[in-house]
Protein backbone atom coordinates (compact mmCIF):
# COMPACT_ATOMS: atom_id res chain seq x y z
CA UNK A 1 0.00 0.00 0.00
CA UNK A 2 2.97 2.61 0.92
CA UNK A 3 4.58 1.43 -2.47
CA UNK A 4 1.60 2.55 -4.35
CA UNK A 5 1.05 5.54 -2.63
CA UNK A 6 4.73 6.68 -3.05
CA UNK A 7 4.84 5.59 -6.76
CA UNK A 8 1.76 8.12 -7.14
CA UNK A 9 3.03 11.28 -5.43
CA UNK A 10 6.55 10.48 -7.65
CA UNK A 11 4.54 10.57 -11.14
CA UNK A 12 2.54 13.55 -9.81
CA UNK A 13 5.61 15.16 -8.49
CA UNK A 14 7.01 14.81 -12.11
CA UNK A 15 4.41 16.21 -14.14
CA UNK A 16 5.00 19.77 -13.96
CA UNK A 17 8.19 19.09 -14.67
CA UNK A 18 7.86 17.50 -18.05
CA UNK A 19 5.21 20.38 -18.50
CA UNK A 20 7.45 23.14 -18.05
CA UNK A 21 9.84 21.45 -20.24
CA UNK A 22 8.36 22.61 -23.59
CA UNK A 23 8.50 25.69 -22.33
CA UNK A 24 12.17 26.18 -22.39
CA UNK A 25 13.68 28.79 -23.75
CA UNK A 26 17.32 30.35 -24.49
CA UNK A 27 18.67 33.82 -23.20
CA UNK A 28 21.03 35.45 -25.56
CA UNK A 29 22.23 39.90 -24.34
CA UNK A 30 18.91 38.97 -21.81
CA UNK A 31 16.64 38.14 -23.91
CA UNK A 32 14.57 35.37 -24.24
CA UNK A 33 14.12 33.52 -27.18
CA UNK A 34 11.06 30.34 -27.53
CA UNK A 35 12.50 26.80 -28.86
CA UNK A 36 12.87 27.67 -32.48
CA UNK A 37 13.76 31.27 -32.94
CA UNK A 38 16.93 32.22 -34.26
CA UNK A 39 19.46 35.00 -32.83
CA UNK A 40 22.78 35.92 -33.61
CA UNK A 41 25.53 35.56 -30.88
CA UNK A 42 28.45 37.49 -30.41
CA UNK A 43 31.42 35.26 -29.13
CA UNK A 44 35.34 35.22 -28.61
CA UNK A 45 35.01 38.60 -31.06
CA UNK A 46 33.10 36.61 -34.02
CA UNK A 47 29.11 36.50 -34.43
CA UNK A 48 26.89 33.87 -35.64
CA UNK A 49 23.40 33.45 -36.59
CA UNK A 50 22.19 30.43 -34.04
CA UNK A 51 18.74 28.96 -33.15
CA UNK A 52 17.31 27.86 -30.04
CA UNK A 53 17.01 24.17 -29.40
CA UNK A 54 16.54 21.30 -26.78
CA UNK A 55 19.90 18.89 -26.45
CA UNK A 56 19.69 16.23 -23.81
CA UNK A 57 16.67 18.00 -22.33
CA UNK A 58 18.07 21.59 -22.04
CA UNK A 59 17.86 24.38 -24.48
CA UNK A 60 21.08 25.47 -25.88
CA UNK A 61 21.82 27.54 -29.17
CA UNK A 62 22.81 25.47 -32.81
CA UNK A 63 25.30 27.30 -35.02
CA UNK A 64 22.57 27.79 -38.11
CA UNK A 65 25.65 29.97 -40.46
CA UNK A 66 28.91 32.26 -40.08
CA UNK A 67 27.94 35.59 -39.45
CA UNK A 68 24.72 37.30 -38.83
CA UNK A 69 22.51 39.25 -41.54
CA UNK A 70 22.80 42.76 -41.67
CA UNK A 71 19.69 45.32 -41.60
CA UNK A 72 19.26 48.29 -44.24
CA UNK A 73 18.98 50.34 -41.18
CA UNK A 74 21.80 49.05 -39.28
CA UNK A 75 24.09 49.84 -42.48
CA UNK A 76 22.63 53.13 -42.66
CA UNK A 77 23.18 53.64 -38.70
CA UNK A 78 26.91 52.80 -39.67
CA UNK A 79 27.41 55.07 -42.43
CA UNK A 80 25.84 57.78 -40.24
CA UNK A 81 28.18 57.30 -36.97
CA UNK A 82 31.30 57.08 -39.46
Amino acid sequence: MRIGVLIVGLIVALIPVSADAHNCKCRNRGVMFKLGEVSCLNVDGGSYLARCEMKLNVSSWTKVQEGCPVTERTLRRLTLVN
